[in-house]
């Protein structure tokens, strides 16, 4: 993920406070594909604020979580059971066969992704497993109005300023997954949306979480705030007169899964 840290860092805090939280579903769909011997340790990559970790801190003994942003990891979420560090996932430092449960949110679509599932694989237990989660540009469901709004600054204005990593995750990480060399088992899933009811407020914030919208406003510190012009035109599109006004965001959810790792040559 070398090179991509700054993407994120000067917008640590608007990140952890307004990404969407993960359904249970998913984690329910991890561990039943997983059928972990035991749940001693788990290790989540490019962690952020922690999010992941801390639900994972709930069913494992012990959390390793990583990230390459000091910016992000102080704004984690801190638990007795959660060791928080500063490194690639490329280069984990962590010991080699010592780990049950390795886990990625939003961020697969970064790494290096040879290296990475070499790491891995060098870290998993020989019963332990993958997981690699991501969503897609959210949507209003059943306002064409917002969607186009949306779009508009997804594509329209912010279009140019987003990294070609980003667009990996909407292809849903297809030609992601780690081949043959390195898992005997892989599968993606296309999972359920996950759903939010967000204020207007809100939305905003998380909208201002986005790395497009960073480089945008480093790029052009003198041009209009473009969340000026989607706020208008997203009250406008569901009649909202007040910025606390809330409206259920949905997003596609997808998940890439693998087990019995390869022993490292």
């Amino acid at each position: 993920m070398a090179g991509f840290g700054h993407l994120f860092r000067n917008q640590a805090s608007s990140y952890a406070a307004y990404r969407p939280t993960y359904p249970s579903g998913l984690y329910e769909v991890i561990y039943d594909f997983a059928k972990l011997a035991s749940y001693d340790s788990a290790l989540d990559l490019a962690t952020g604020s922690g999010q992941a970790a801390a639900v994972l801190s709930r069913k494992f003994q012990r959390v390793v979580a990583l990230d390459q942003s000091e910016q992000q990891l102080k704004e984690a979420v801190r638990l007795p059971n959660i060791e928080y560090g500063h490194a690639s996932a490329e280069e984990t430092g962590v010991p080699g066969g010592s780990v049950n449960l390795v886990t990625v949110a939003q961020a697969l679509h970064w790494f290096d992704l040879p290296a990475f599932y070499r790491e891995v694989r060098r870290v998993l237990r020989p019963e332990g497993a993958f997981a690699a989660w991501g969503y897609d540009l959210c949507e209003f469901k059943g306002n064409d109005a917002a969607n186009a709004a949306l779009e508009a600054l997804y594509n329209g204005t912010l279009g140019p300023y987003w990294s070609d990593r980003r667009r990996l995750i909407e292809k849903q990480y297809k030609g992601l997954e780690p081949g043959p060399e390195h898992f005997g088992e892989v599968k993606r899933v296309i999972l359920d949306t996950m759903s939010a009811e967000m204020s207007v407020s809100a939305l905003i914030g998380y909208l201002s979480s986005w790395s497009a919208y960073a480089t945008y406003r480093e790029q052009h510190p003198d041009l209009p705030d473009p969340l000026i012009k989607f706020k208008g035109a997203y009250k406008a599109a569901f009649g909202f007169t007040s910025d606390e006004d809330k409206a259920t965001v949905y997003w596609p959810l997808f998940v890439v899964l693998a087990k019995d790792p390869h022993p490292l040559k």
